[in-house]
């Protein structure tokens, strides 16, 4: 195809024709000269074929919310310089540190040229990059040849963002003082077997004093318990209509183009879970899970180590909240079915009225007979909102009257399932990871698995 050089002679002479006499068959012949160039050009540019273009990412596992590094590398086997523009087709809803994934650049012969750009997904689950298209100038830029290289569209899965995993890896260490899987775990004031006696150090639980040796030694001495390993953690994830609604309300920042996604509860509860997983796997626990709706969609068995970790990453990834009622019974009865010893089974739901949350309630009690069960839910800025708000007319004086009953009424459930051996972690989305993460540690620390 032309470029702007080429319609630039070819718009010269015209003018030049206009003097009439001379000028017109030198207009003629500079549009003859053009359009000869132009041949010779675009014949040259035929060693298109011997540039090619390839996509380079890290991993085919993208970060949900971060940016991600795309590469695109050049490189041609031709016998002179080319000057050449590739393009990128990302997927449309990706974020791009860029206005468009287009660039330009010179590359000479046996060389190649490498271009880079970032990406953020705003989404978990699947997505394809499209293929690339190179375009190159014939040596007297008059004309340009286009080549589709079919074979580049690459599929690559967009994971729940690891960074957690990293922020939240030091309170781990410091709650589970992590050694090698299959050998005991050491944790001042843990129990649940007697170990030794030993000096006091700063930061040892007050209730675990040894008064008697304390008197013997004329200095202060605490038991020191040895935590069992290998117990069974269920994370459960409720993927039912609820868990679709937004965590946090959505800020005028999320349309600026550094903004992050904006994340439903299941998002928020998914990302709870995996780090809660990776902290279970540091303390050697089995760690097993189960994602439902009105039916069971995953269940991944017990497992320990970084295996587990990864095996909840893959299994949920590309899990959705799906526009049904969840069937708290079947998911129950299903994991009742797999005959697991007493586990700490920590269930990602959500509690609105008393109606609705019935089956759920009924099947909580049921399952912390057998088992150590948490109930972790997020607070609804929807409901909150207008029950804070002041009232200015009868509409909105109906609406927080709505809304602060709703609110009350879910905190008496929570308050019912807690009165029946059930601890309620209920908790602002921002606050959700360490909350969920400090539970586990206190449970393990206190011997209640």
């Amino acid at each position: 195809m032309p470029t702007w050089r080429l319609y630039a002679l070819l718009l010269i002479a015209p003018p030049i024709g206009a003097f009439g006499g001379p000028a017109v068959l030198l207009s003629l012949a500079l549009v003859l000269l053009a359009l000869v160039a132009a041949a010779v050009d675009w014949y040259l540019a035929r060693d298109i074929r011997d540039v090619s273009a390839q996509r380079i990412l890290q991993t085919d596992k993208l970060s949900l919310g971060d940016w991600n590094p795309v590469r695109l590398e050049l490189t041609t086997n031709a016998q002179r310089v080319h000057h050449i523009e590739v393009r990128d087709l990302p997927p449309i809803d990706f974020k791009l540190d860029t206005y468009a994934p287009m660039f330009r650049a010179t590359v000479r012969p046996g060389a190649s040229a490498t271009m880079t750009y970032r990406v953020r997904p705003p989404r978990r689950g699947d997505a394809t990059f499209g293929d690339l298209y190179i375009r190159t100038l014939g040596p007297l830029r008059l004309m340009q040849r286009q080549r589709r290289l079919s074979g580049a569209a690459q599929h690559v899965r967009i994971y729940p963002s690891l960074r957690e995993l990293r922020r939240f890896d030091l309170l781990v260490r410091r709650g589970l003082e992590a050694q090698p899987v299959g050998r005991p775990v050491r944790r001042p004031g843990a129990s649940t077997e007697f170990e030794r006696i030993r000096e006091y150090v700063a930061g040892d639980e007050f209730r675990r004093v040894n008064w008697k040796a304390t008197a013997r030694r004329g200095q202060p001495m605490v038991n020191q318990f040895e935590a069992e390993r290998g117990q069974n953690l269920v994370i459960m994830l409720d993927a039912g209509r609820a868990m679709a609604a937004l965590a946090e309300e959505p800020s005028s920042d999320e349309l600026h183009a550094d903004a992050g996604p904006v994340l439903t509860k299941l998002d928020y509860a998914l990302n709870a879970g995996l780090l809660l997983a990776h902290a279970a796997s540091r303390r050697g626990d089995r760690v097993a899970i189960e994602a439902y709706t009105d039916d069971v969609r995953v269940f991944v068995p017990p497992a320990r180590g970084r295996r587990a970790v990864l095996a909840t990453v893959q299994a949920l990834y590309n899990l959705r909240a799906e526009p049904v009622e969840p069937d708290h019974a079947r998911a129950f009865q299903y994991l009742a079915s797999r005959n697991l010893r007493r586990s700490l089974v920590v269930l990602f739901t959500d509690v609105s009225d008393r109606g609705s949350s019935a089956s759920l309630a009924a099947n909580l009690l049921r399952a912390a007979r057998q088992h150590m069960v948490v109930c972790v839910t997020l607070a609804d800025p929807n409901l909150r909102r207008p029950a804070r708000r002041r009232p200015l007319d009868a509409a909105s004086l109906y609406e927080k009257m709505v809304a602060q009953q709703l609110l009350d009424e879910r905190a008496e459930v929570l308050a019912h399932l807690a009165a029946y051996g059930v601890l309620c972690v209920d908790t602002d989305a921002d606050a959700l990871n360490s909350r969920v993460i400090q539970t586990y540690l206190d449970l393990k620390r206190a011997g209640r698995i």
